[in-house]
């Protein structure tokens, strides 16, 4: 039997209420969770390098009040995302004059204050030396982790207190960090649909490989965001297109349209009643596991966190997991600092479980949305009659 992982995203009062929604799928396209083989834990040839100073979601002069967002274009914040520069710079110095073969590859200052570094041949424990570290970690590796998934949660009462299931969401941005969104699909049919001002955003971040404006190919009035997060991007040639499918499940579920005409056909039956939870929503993909890639480190996930702060999204869905444990990995903090920065953040709990002790990273965050695994009430089944003028029975499978 297919373990089936959830995820709840619970929206704040913009435009519906409260309204919550289970996110899930495959670890990998057509894979069972069991099937899945794990990789390795972490990426011992780097480090996320935390610094000495708050990061703009938490500190007392940046951090914005409940209910709303930071102001990136306020002189505050650009006055002291300026002194976190150069803080940053300074610490490059260090590695210049200390572990000269150390490159720092990503910088961070709105979920975390951090930066990424290439060992190349020097130690952690050289890194953590430095004056203006805080603490530092190997770079952890985290693994991508329903139909008729809103009877699971009994959305009906929250579409309509929302007024209507069609327009459930509309006005919240919902970034999903995860294998990217299929903006052709026809779950996310863009028709009614208009972009937010400043929008659409599909940069390819972190590929210089790529034209600025490239990414744009995969986006639509729906999914207004298409950004990809590989630190090998630019070696590899890849960009935000979706090309596992796990990214455009979660983002269905999330919020894909409601049309009473779509239906899916599974084992010859139809399946109608589509809908995600909020069909009205913007969407955003940011792509950390793009082309084959089935390890996102965590500096990629945290360069996409930051991004997505930044882009103005409401809500993050992660439907992603790693073994690497603890409550305070660089991850966590970065999700609890977005949370603080205004935005709701939903992770999924992991496949390791059932069991005492087996929620994985970034779930074990203590701000965030943790979900565990939910069961599917939808069946699928052919009607048959035994005998002719009997009653009808029906066969179910699941």
């Amino acid at each position: 039997m297919k373990k089936i992982l959830a995820t709840f995203l619970i929206f704040s009062s913009i435009g519906l209420g409260v309204i919550a929604f289970g996110v899930g799928g495959s670890p990998r396209p057509n894979a069972s969770a069991d099937a899945f083989t794990r990789g390795p834990d972490v990426d011992n040839s780097s480090v996320i390098v935390q610094l000495k100073g708050d990061p703009l979601s938490i500190n007392s002069a940046t951090k914005p009040a409940a209910g709303k967002k930071i102001d990136f274009n306020s002189n505050t914040v650009r006055s002291y995302r300026a002194q976190l520069a150069a803080g940053r710079n300074e610490f490059r110095r260090w590695l210049r004059a200390n572990a000269p073969g150390a490159k720092i590859t990503s910088e961070y200052d709105i979920s975390v204050n951090a930066v990424a570094v290439q060992l190349n041949g020097a130690t952690l424990q050289t890194i953590a030396a430095a004056p203006m570290v805080e603490r530092v970690g190997y770079n952890a590796l985290y693994h991508p982790n329903l139909s008729e998934s809103y009877k699971i949660i009994n959305a009906s009462g929250a579409w309509t207190a929302g007024g209507g299931r069609a327009t459930a969401g509309a006005g919240i941005k919902i970034g999903d960090i995860d294998t990217g969104i299929d903006e052709t699909h026809p779950f996310f049919n863009p028709a009614g649909f208009s972009y937010p001002d400043g929008f659409p955003k599909c940069d390819a971040a972190d590929s210089t490989s790529h034209t600025p404006d490239q990414d744009c190919e995969y986006v639509s009035p729906k999914v207004i965001v298409a950004k990809v997060f590989y630190n090998k991007a630019n070696h590899q040639n890849l960009d935000a297109q979706a090309i596992q499918d796990h990214g455009t499940h979660t983002a269905g579920i999330a919020a894909g349209i409601y049309d009473p005409s779509l239906n899916a056909v599974v084992n010859g039956v139809s399946i109608d009643d589509m809908s995600g939870i909020a069909p009205g929503a913007w969407l955003g993909n940011y792509n950390v596991f793009p082309g084959s890639v089935d390890n996102a480190r965590s500096e990629d996930i945290l360069n996409a966190v930051d991004a997505a702060i930044a882009d103005g999204m409401d809500v993050l869905n992660l439907s992603l997991g790693g073994s690497y444990h603890g409550n305070n990995d660089l991850l966590a903090i970065g999700l609890d600092n977005a949370v603080d920065a205004g935005l709701v953040v939903a992770v999924a709990a992991g496949n390791s479980g059932p069991g005492q002790g087996t929620v994985e990273s970034p779930g074990r965050a203590r701000k965030i949305i943790t979900v565990g695994a939910s069961t599917n009430k939808h069946f699928v089944g052919q009607p048959f009659t035994y005998p002719a003028s009997g009653a009808v029975e029906r066969l179910h499978q699941r």
